[in-house]
C-alpha cells in the first residue's frame, strides 16, 4: 500500500497572486504546482513566521497563515511540509 505524500493544505487563498504574495511576505521558499504552493518548515522558517506575525504591517491573511504554520512547526508530530492552495 502506498503512502500519500501530499503535504497538508494549511490555507486556501482566493487567487494565485494572494497565495504567492502571502508566502513572499513571510519570506518562505516554495515550489509551485497546479493550484498549489508547497514548502518546508525549518529553523529559518520558524524565525520568518515569528517576524511576520509580530510585524504590525502584516496583512491579516498573512498573519493567519504565519500563525497556522508556526503552530504546525511547533508540533513535533506535525509534518515539516505544507501546502497553500488557490483556485486555478
Amino acid at each position: 500500500m502506498s503512502k500519500d505524500t501530499t503535504p497538508p493544505t494549511v490555507m486556501t487563498f482566493q487567487s494565485l497572486d494572494d497565495a504567492e504574495s502571502a508566502l513572499d511576505w513571510i519570506g518562505l521558499e516554495f515550489s509551485e504546482g497546479e493550484g498549489w504552493f508547497e514548502g518546508d518548515l525549518d529553523e529559518d522558517a520558524a524565525e520568518l513566521l515569528d517576524e511576520a506575525y509580530a510585524d504590525g504591517d502584516t496583512p491579516q491573511a498573512v498573519r493567519a497563515l504565519a500563525a497556522i504554520l508556526r503552530e504546525q512547526w511547533a508540533d513535533a508530530k506535525a509534518p515539516r511540509v505544507f501546502r497553500v492552495t488557490f483556485p486555478e
